[in-house]
Order: C-alpha cells, then structure tokens, then sequence
C-alpha cells in the first residue's frame, strides 16, 4: 500500500540573503518516513505568480495528507507556529522577479483570512518540552509565506480536501546573522530541524478530515482586490 504523503516546503533565498534555511530545514526531512506516512520536501518560489500557479499543482500531484510550509521570518527569536493566513499581498519587499505586491489579494474573491489547520497547541507543547524556542505566531505576514498558508488552506478547501495545513516561520541562522553584522536573534540550523522531527509525527498522529467550514476565518468575500 502506497505511503501518505505530508508534504514539507521552504523558500529558495530571497532579498540580500544567499542561503534560507527553510530550504535547508525541507530538504533534510525530505523522503522521512513518519508512521505511516512519507514527507516530501519543495522548495518554492519566491516570485508571487508562479507561487499562486505552482502550488496548486503541487497540492493536486502529491494530494497531501497534511501540508507544512517553512520560511524565513528575520528578526524572531523562536518558531513561529503561525495561525492564521490572510487574503492579501503588501510588502516593501520585491520577490525574486523585482514584483512589489502592494494591496493585492492572494486568491482574487476569495475568504478574508483562514486559520492553520495544524494542532498548534500540540505543536508548541512538545516543541517547548524538548527545549525548542517556540511560540504561537498571529501574523504571517503579508509576503510570500501568508500567501503560501492562504493559497494552501484555499486550494484544499475548494478541493475538499481539508487536511491539516498551515505554517512555520524560522530564525535567521548564527551565520546569517554574522555575515549581516546586525544585532538579530538566530537558531542554529540542526535545532530548527530537531523542531520540524518533533512536530512531524504530531502533524501525522492521526491524520483526519477536517471539516470545510472550520478553516474560514470569514465566510464573505475579502474586500482585497
């Protein structure tokens, strides 16, 4: 019987970063065989149209039994085990193809805002346990990684596949920060993949449905257009 798949992503690097460890982070779990399940690990894009038509495709080639999305969050001192995605693209920051997403929706007409679909309260509980730096984050931001969480969580939705799905964000790692020579918090590369081992057979214990109607934050139209 073939394995379930819990699909695992990172970022390629971005901005003046050479290196992101979510893509590090991804590709060290990739091919882990947790219970009954297998991970597979994707870097993606950061470039705002090829995100929105790749990672649908991703979702309907793998058809995940659970999804977790890694990316950077520079300036954080912990995991952020984010909650909620919202329907919009704003940032000062261009992606990799020099595109300033500014007021944009991530899915045109679609909800204002999903929640993770991810046990969090769990997640946090044994990542602290096991002395990981972690916290339960409010706001992915308004970047590439909200639009992962948000097209992810709407994708499964309207394919009524509700797994569970969300995101974490990752410090900068030491050496990152040394080469900046800002004062930023860090984590240690092999710890942020410590964390993601721990939190694997979490997402994977058990695997249900979720229901459609819990992953909406809000049922109207978002006024993003």
């Amino acid at each position: 019987m073939a394995r379930r798949v819990i699909l695992v992503t990172g970022f390629e690097p971005f901005g003046s970063h050479a290196v992101n460890p979510s893509e590090e982070v991804a590709k060290a779990v990739d091919a882990r065989v947790v219970g009954d399940s297998v991970v597979r690990s994707v870097i993606l894009p950061v470039d705002h149209a090829r995100l929105a038509g790749e990672l649908p495709a991703l979702l309907e080639e793998h058809d995940p039994a659970a999804v977790l999305h890694l990316g950077l969050a520079e300036g954080r001192p912990r995991l952020s085990l984010e909650r909620v995605a919202v329907n919009v693209m704003d940032s000062d920051l261009s992606d990799n193809t020099g595109r300033r997403a500014a007021g944009e929706p991530c899915v045109p007409g679609g909800p204002a805002g999903y929640f993770s679909t991810l046990p969090l309260g769990a997640l946090l509980a044994a990542l602290t346990a096991e002395g990981v730096p972690a916290a339960i984050s409010h706001t992915a931001g308004t970047y590439l990684c909200n639009q992962a969480m948000y097209t992810t969580l709407h994708t499964q939705a309207r394919r009524g596949r509700p797994t569970p799905a969300g995101f974490i964000h990752v410090p900068l790692t030491p050496s990152m920060v040394a080469q900046s020579g800002l004062e930023q918090p860090s984590m240690d590369a092999a710890l942020m993949v410590r964390a993601i081992e721990i939190a694997l057979p979490i997402i994977a214990r058990p695997i249900v449905a979720l229901p459609v109607v819990a992953s909406p934050i809000l049922a109207e139209e978002s006024p993003v257009r």
